[in-house]
């Protein structure tokens, strides 16, 4: 988005798998479907599918980024039958700001199934092999397997022509945005081109961009 210096943000989240009876659910910062269906068309709203799902669209819920107070709230609150009491539980707060451009923060509560893993880990109680360079080692660096695909194409990842911010370590990761954020002026979100050259080419490099 213009607000993020070109780094990603979500703009959309998919659920399908056996969770879900083989159903798709896609949910984004405007709109919601269930297999194509559009549901959650007004607001508030509410959505339920007894046996699979139960939804409800409106303003109520906490806040998944900083620096959003103040701004009206919509929140999609989801949650999955999943045998347990709990349930599977997922909230997505949609931003919509012409400034910024449209997304979504995402925070799932989940017990653990088995076989998981992916970008948050593989929730086996071990936070250090959940490191981001340990989970692409795991699972590759493609992506998603177009047979497993919830959306209807795919972005091709291809090997760019300069290191890959993702193959920075995550502390040394942190300690480049620090520094880019100081250096462009206090941004939120720092450059990508800082980020890499710092990570990749160090501090004094950076410094020269």
């Amino acid at each position: 988005t213009r607000m993020t210096s070109g780094l990603a943000v979500t703009k959309i989240v998919a659920i399908g798998g056996p969770v879900l009876k083989g159903r798709k659910l896609l949910v984004g910062p405007r709109t919601a479907s269930l297999d194509g269906r559009p549901i959650l068309e007004t607001f508030p709203s509410d959505f339920n599918e007894a046996g699979l799902l139960q939804m409800r669209l409106d303003n109520v819920g906490e806040l998944l980024q900083s620096g959003r107070n103040g701004l009206a709230k919509h929140i999609v609150h989801i949650n999955i039958v999943d045998g347990t009491a709990e349930g599977l539980q997922i909230q997505v707060n949609r931003w919509t700001q012409p400034s910024e451009g449209d997304y979504i923060n995402v925070k799932v509560s989940m017990h653990q199934r088995p076989g998981q893993d992916g970008h948050c880990g593989n929730f086996n109680g071990d936070s250090v092999d959940d490191d981001r360079l340990k989970v692409r080692e795991r699972i590759g660096k493609t992506g998603v397997p177009t047979e497993e695909l919830l959306f209807e194409t795919k972005t091709p990842v291809v090997a760019a022509n300069r290191p890959n911010i993702n193959d920075c370590p995550a502390t040394k990761l942190d300690e480049a945005k620090a520094y880019c954020r100081a250096k462009e002026g206090g941004k939120l979100i720092p450059s990508m081109a800082c980020l890499v050259d710092f990570c990749f080419a160090g501090k004094g490099f950076a410094a020269t961009g």
